[in-house]
């Protein structure tokens, strides 16, 4: 059997729609706090601001992107996995990675997205702060890993991501 921790590469250019197919097909469903049109107006703000700026690792099977993580310096911007795909170890394998490139390892999440929050706690995550996003009035909790070892995921559902 062949683990996500094999498909792992940084992501290219020519990759870019692949990643907003993805974080579409994500974000949609499991962020649904928010209506559709907001995500896809988000649309040239991703591709324009985000993924310039971003160090980014897909999760490629059989040529197809299936996930991927944006980071931003220690914290994961986005971590994203086809709705087709999840449930497979995609997430914890790029929790490991981002785990394996910086200490401490935070995100940011919208409370109202319980399946991520209950997603990176069971990776091993902790509450470290709180606060209120002021584009979106959301209110956003900041978890930490708090363990090195304490990545040992549980797939809990949806998209596992920050607002983006």
């Amino acid at each position: 059997m062949r683990y996500a921790f094999d498909m792992i590469r940084a992501f290219e250019p020519a990759d870019e729609d692949d990643l907003i197919r993805v974080w579409l097909a994500s974000t949609i469903p499991g962020q649904s706090f928010l209506p559709e049109e907001h995500w896809r107006a988000m649309e040239p703000e991703i591709r324009e601001q985000l993924v310039p700026i971003a160090e980014t690792w897909v999760v490629e099977e059989e040529g197809e992107i299936v996930a991927f993580m944006s980071l931003l310096d220690n914290l994961i911007g986005g971590l994203f996995t086809h709705p087709d795909q999840q449930g497979k170890g995609h997430g914890r394998a790029l929790v490991e990675h981002a785990r394996g490139r910086f200490d401490p390892v935070l995100v940011e999440v919208a409370e109202a997205n319980k399946k991520a929050i209950g997603f990176y706690r069971s990776c091993g995550f902790v509450d470290h702060e709180r606060r209120v996003d002021e584009g979106s009035g959301l209110s956003l909790l900041i978890l930490r890993l708090k363990d090195p070892g304490a990545a040992d995921c549980i797939w809990f559902g949806q998209a596992t991501s920050s607002p983006m």
